[in-house]
């Protein structure tokens, strides 16, 4: 069963630093409220039951915010001492999942609009597949987007697309190439049951020291056409950098309660 939440809190958030030395990237306000509720809210409203959080010792108050949260998820914390990627991440929540399926939400993606969480469970369940969220990224946008890496799709016979080529992440800002426009996995996932054990191999792979990320990961199942594709229909904002934590609170006029 699908119900499950995975939300990776660990990282130290060093693209926003001087001010993540003090204050946890997922606490930065929006709207007036912490970017781990609006998280929160969006697994909820897609009909997910539970929330594991990936925590880090050095930022307690994630832990204390995310028990503040009013919404319907239970929680279970689990602990990555030290941040070792995104990979590393869901591997620590593995006793917690039991094999089963999860959905990965990253906190320091925003959307304004059509809950994308419900899209990528909604192609998962079509497809069977393990299922990214795509965003569609201009040159025009593409300095306030993080260095993921460029995708290419094909369509199904089912209609659906299948990411079929994950490029490696790139140093600075995202950029669309040779063309004005280019699509990029962002950081709404659903991974399979068993998909931890491809994680633990492509770990075992890796030279002492190296972060584990998904991007292997996501780039073996896509040479394997076992990749599924959503584009986003909501507008989508890095807050992960300072650029797309600007254009976020632009977005989103705070309202005091």
């Amino acid at each position: 069963m699908l119900d499950t939440a995975v939300i990776p809190c660990g990282g130290l958030g060093t693209r926003l630093h001087p001010i993540t030395r003090w204050l946890p990237k997922e606490m930065l306000p929006v709207a007036l409220r912490p970017l781990l509720h609006w998280t929160l809210d969006e697994a909820a409203d897609a009909g997910l039951l539970r929330a594991i959080v990936i925590t880090n010792p050095q930022k307690p108050l994630v832990e204390a915010v995310a028990r503040g949260y009013s919404g319907p998820l239970e929680f279970e914390f689990v602990s990555q001492n030290h941040p070792r990627g995104l990979g590393d991440a869901f591997l620590r929540a593995r006793d917690n999942l039991a094999g089963a399926p999860f959905v990965a939400l990253l906190p320091d993606n925003l959307f304004h609009g059509p809950n994308p969480t419900r899209a990528v469970i909604s192609t998962h369940r079509g497809t069977g597949l393990t299922t990214v969220l795509l965003a569609e990224v201009s040159r025009e946008d593409a300095g306030s987007r993080g260095a993921t890496g460029r995708a290419r799709v094909e369509t199904a016979d089912d209609r659906s697309l299948r990411v079929v080529e994950v490029a490696d992440k790139v140093k600075g800002r995202f950029e669309t190439g040779s063309g004005a426009r280019a699509l990029t996995p962002i950081g709404r996932m659903v991974f399979c049951a068993g998909s931890l054990d491809l994680f633990e191999e492509i770990g075992r792979g890796l030279p002492p020291g190296r972060e584990l990320d998904d991007v292997p990961v996501l780039q073996r199942l896509a040479r394997e056409r076992r990749l599924a594709g959503v584009i986003a229909e909501a507008s989508f904002f890095d807050v992960g950098v300072p650029e797309g934590y600007r254009d976020a609170v632009a977005a989103f006029p705070a309202r005091a309660s």
